[in-house]
C-alpha cells in the first residue's frame, strides 16, 4: 500500500531526494515502512563500495520518515543511531525496511535494515525523541 502523504515531494526532506529515495511502501496494519534508494557511484569509497556513512544516512532517513508517519505525523529527531555493516554494498538499488522496537510517548525505538539483491547489507537501531508541536 502506498502512503499518500509521502508521495507529495513537499513532505519529504531534501536529503531523501539526494539519497535517491523512491518507491515508498507503507503497511499501516503492521506499522512497517519500506523505501528504496538509488546508491550512486558518487556514494562510493576508494574500494568502489558504498560509503558506510551513506548507508547510515539512508537508514536514518527511512527511520525519520517512519517516526513521523507512524507517530501521527509528529516530528521526531534522532538522538542516537547504531549501525552494523554486514557486507559490502554496491552501486544500485538499496531497499530499506523499518519498524518499531518500542513506541513510547516521548521516545521511539526503531530498527531498520538495508538490503541489496535480497541480501542484508546493514542493520541499524536508533532512538528518536518526539518533538513538541510548535
Amino acid at each position: 500500500m502506498m502512503l499518500p502523504d509521502l508521495s507529495v515531494p513537499a513532505h519529504l526532506p531534501p536529503i531523501h531526494h539526494l539519497l535517491g529515495g523512491h518507491s515508498i511502501q507503507w503497511n499501516p496494519d503492521q506499522l512497517e515502512l519500506e523505501v528504496s534508494y538509488q546508491a550512486l557511484e558518487s556514494f562510493t569509497n576508494p574500494r568502489g563500495t558504498i560509503e558506510g556513512g551513506m548507508l547510515c544516512a539512508m537508514l536514518d532517513d527511512v527511520m525519520g520518515l517512519f517516526a513521523y508517519y507512524a507517530n501521527q505525523q509528529q516530528a521526531a529527531t534522532t538522538i542516537n543511531l547504531t549501525t552494523d555493516f554486514l557486507r559490502p554494498c554496491l552501486v544500485g538499488i538499496v531497499v530499506t525496511k523499518c519498524r518499531f522496537i518500542k513506541q513510547g510517548k516521548s521516545i521511539l525505538n526503531i530498527e531498520s535494515e538495508a538490503w541489496q539483491n535480497h541480501k542484508l547489507v546493514a542493520r541499524s537501531t536508533a532512538n528518536f525523541m518526539v518533538l513538541a508541536h510548535a
